[in-house]
């Protein structure tokens, strides 16, 4: 018996703000919570360890996946149809005032996991704590235009933001609220123990191991149905694949291509292929002399054979890269063509240039993304074959994260997701001078950028966004490589799994049928 694939598109991509949520943001997808449904434990494989869990700090796709089942934010994204809708959660309401003001009214009866009520003080709190510089919070860039908050009563939280600002919700969706005192409290253990309002609470962390949770039984909103969750980390693409095989986990994310035809004939499972929206590439680090020249970049672009990578490592499951957005956002350019691959074209810009020979270190993570190891393995030796001395050192992501902020490696591979379906918040760690990881500057970027942020009409932004995607283009600041595609197994005997274009593994009503 052959099961069939099932494959998630990207239609439409909507943003709907809405003045009140429905039931269905309350954690689902919809999803009815039958308790004769329940089962005792569900148990996902991940590639990549969450580094931590104070959601004010997380990073990562995994780390985003398990707190999204213990913390929560005001706004989030409800997938419907493969429509992206924004939505209340812990705000029950929220309003655009003016240009600069919105006003959210916070759910009544929430509770985080240690009996505390939800307050106002508690979302100004997390907000303010991220964007402090002493927190160092990655999460700062989503929320940089907020300009001050304040509370009318408990249950009253107001933002004003220092311009007009189209993604302020859009950064709100990737802002998990925290209780204040459990972080007073526990200090570093934050990291470990979170508290949050979500509808599963912490038990254990284990570094590099696994995340296990409960169910928290005074959810304000419709309980989870299995009454354990278990996140093992596996960063080996067999190992995960193995343990799902046998049953001893029930989903696995970031199935390999090869692996494909192994998982179609199998009758105990499914596999999932979904469009996602994240582009992988390659980030230069400005620091190194070499990588600073644009002759140079062109040369290692041309060098990297990216339908090769597509069509024989991913297994024809996505498609190269044409810009720095990934498809189905808010102004993508599709008419940039993919990247020239020209390695002869390479040779003669690295000799033109009397390249030295110089070592290149080359970083790559190993298990977080669809065949990441295979692929970067390939880059490297295409590299190489151009003339271009090449180290490579691929590590754990958790292992490989901390080496990318300090700029140890002059170039390394990366997925950036889109999840605020706003450019300018996907961009900003990259392309903008004030948060460039890789050092990049450029005064035209920077006030194209600061235009699209105050620009709230769609067609005017869609123009800056375009004239942004072409100077990247041109540039080259970062060498995209292809749309990452989700492939996510899981066995058959597992109900209500729906997977996201934002690659969240969301199992809060997902269940093992008896």
């Amino acid at each position: 018996m052959v099961k069939r694939i099932v494959r998630v598109s990207i239609f439409v991509l909507t943003i709907v703000c809405l003045v009140a949520c429905t039931d269905a943001a309350s954690g689902g997808e919809g999803a009815d919570n039958d308790p004769g449904n329940e089962t005792k434990e569900l148990i996902v494989a991940t590639g990549a360890d969450p580094t931590t869990l104070d959601g004010r700090k997380t990073w990562s796709g995994p780390g985003y996946s398990m707190n999204a089942h213990m913390m929560e934010p005001l706004v989030f994204r409800e997938i419907v149809d493969n429509k992206v809708n924004i939505v209340g959660v812990l705000a029950e309401e929220f309003e655009n005032m003016d240009d600069l003001n919105w006003k959210f009214t916070l759910r009544e009866g929430v509770t985080f996991h240690n009996g505390v009520p939800l307050t106002s003080e508690a979302v100004k709190f997390t907000l303010e704590t991220i964007l402090d510089p002493e927190l160092n919070s990655p999460l700062a860039q989503w929320i940089s235009d907020i300009d001050e908050i304040t509370t009318d009563g408990e249950l009253i939280v107001n933002i004003k933001t220092k311009t007009p600002t189209r993604g302020l919700l859009s950064g709100l969706t990737q802002i998990p609220i925290i209780e204040p005192s459990a972080v007073e409290e526990l200090g570093e253990e934050f990291n470990i123990k979170p508290v949050g309002t979500g509808p599963y609470k912490i038990v254990e962390y284990k570094a590099n191991s696994s995340v296990e949770l409960e169910r928290y039984d005074d959810y304000w909103g419709e309980a989870g149905v299995s009454e354990r969750i278990k996140f093992l980390i596996m960063p080996e693409n067999a190992v995960r694949l193995a343990a799902l095989q046998s049953g001893d986990v029930h989903i696995a994310e970031n199935i390999s291509a090869d692996k494909v035809e192994e998982v179609e004939s199998d009758p105990n499972l499914d596999l999932y292929v979904t469009e996602t929206l994240r582009v992988n590439l390659l980030v230069i680090n400005f620091d190194n002399p070499w990588m600073e020249k644009k002759e140079f970049r062109e040369a290692l672009s041309m060098a990297i054979d990216r339908e090769l990578i597509v069509n024989n490592i991913l297994g024809g499951n996505t498609i190269p890269a044409s810009s720095a957005s990934p498809p189905g956002t808010i102004g993508f350019h599709d008419g940039l063509p993919v990247y020239e691959y020209d390695i002869e074209k390479a040779k003669k810009l690295l000799a033109e240039m009397d390249y030295d020979g110089s070592p290149i270190k080359m970083g790559a993570p190993s298990g977080r993304y669809a065949m990441d190891r295979q692929v970067n393995e390939a880059i490297a030796g295409m590299l190489e074959d151009a003339g271009i001395n090449v180290e490579l050192e691929t590590l754990e992501f958790s292992s490989f994260l901390p080496k990318t902020d300090e700029r140890y490696y002059d170039i390394y591979y990366i997925g950036l997701a889109d999840l605020t379906i706003n450019p300018p918040l996907h961009w900003g760690s990259y392309y903008h001078s004030k948060n460039s990881q890789g050092g990049y500057t450029n005064p035209e970027v920077d006030n194209l950028m600061d235009q699209a942020v105050e620009t709230i009409d769609d067609e005017e932004a869609i123009v800056l966004f375009k004239e942004l995607q072409e100077i990247f283009y041109e540039d080259k600041p970062t060498l995209p490589l292809y749309y990452e595609p989700h492939m996510v197994g899981v066995r058959k005997d597992v109900q209500d799994f729906l997977p996201r274009l934002d690659e969240y593994i969301i199992v809060r009503d997902a269940y093992v049928e008896p």
